[in-house]
């Protein structure tokens, strides 16, 4: 399940919660975990350090693998199943609310999931916990609930940030679709945004697929075919999806399509 990012960050700023424990596994390739239950009383964070799994709660499956973060409330079905080649591990780190919080926060019974932006500072917080949380020390306990509370904001902010990152990348979408007739460069898509010209590439095409290029002229290269079919010249076609020089834009064309501007439009005919 997902709930939006505001609402979760609200349960863990709002709540009183405790940390109780933590363990950290290893699966091998191929394997299966099932027929167990999580704890009575104690939700989960499950963190994956390595690897990829599909982790069922209650019967929803939940593809984990770095980039992911699965919250298991208390006493529900575990089936978890390794995927991929690599070995899988995961940490589980349980936690209480008091009772009088359970009531005002749903949250602490669900199943959800939320997605990230930075795997490493986590699994470095995570690891730290698991240290401390094995020594036996007053000081050691503090240092975990300390560490706790690290790793959950930790969470919420890479969350935000991967949120707002998505959404930014929306209006790029928009933006490109809107100005594909003017020749726009992606340097100016991205100072519009106000990111870095890189940056704006990366995540881009972490969230299309394509880098902002490829998605550009995709957009254009379509919206050319549809005018070439409507009877325009090849130069027009180009001045209208933003191409200054139509002998480039026909270079452009044959290399997506296969075949000139000039014999797409004949072919139609």
């Amino acid at each position: 399940m997902h709930y939006p990012i505001q609402f979760i960050t609200e349960y863990y700023a709002q709540a009183s919660i405790i940390f109780t424990d933590m363990f950290i596994n290893s699966m091998p390739k191929g394997s299966r975990d099932r027929g167990r239950y999580t704890g009575a009383n104690r939700a989960g964070i499950i963190i994956p350090l390595n690897g990829s799994a599909k982790f069922s709660l209650n019967g929803t499956p939940y593809y984990i693998s770095a980039g992911t973060i699965v919250h298991a409330g208390p006493q529900m079905a575990i089936d978890i199943e390794v995927i991929g080649e690599d070995i899988w591990q995961y940490a589980v780190i349980h936690y209480q609310v008091l009772d009088d919080d359970v009531g005002k926060f749903p949250y602490f019974n669900q199943h959800f999931s939320l997605p990230i932006d930075d795997s490493v500072l986590l699994s470095d917080l995570t690891h730290q916990l698991m240290k401390n949380y094995i020594k036996p020390t007053n000081i050691s306990q503090i240092t975990c609930k300390q560490l706790f509370l690290k790793i959950v904001e930790a969470i919420l902010l890479s969350s935000i940030k991967k949120n707002d990152n998505g959404s930014l990348m929306d209006q790029a979408v928009r933006l490109l679709h809107d100005q594909y007739v003017e020749p726009i460069t992606i340097q100016e898509i991205a100072s519009q945004l106000g990111i870095e010209r890189r940056r704006f590439a990366y995540l881009f095409e972490r969230h299309t697929g394509l880098s902002p290029i490829q998605y550009l002229t995709e957009i254009r290269i379509r919206r050319a075919k549809v005018l070439l079919q409507s009877g325009y010249s090849v130069a027009e076609v180009a001045e209208k999806v933003g191409y200054v020089d139509h002998f480039y834009f026909s270079r452009v064309f044959k290399k997506q399509t296969g075949m000139s501007p000039s014999k797409f439009k004949n072919s139609i005919r």
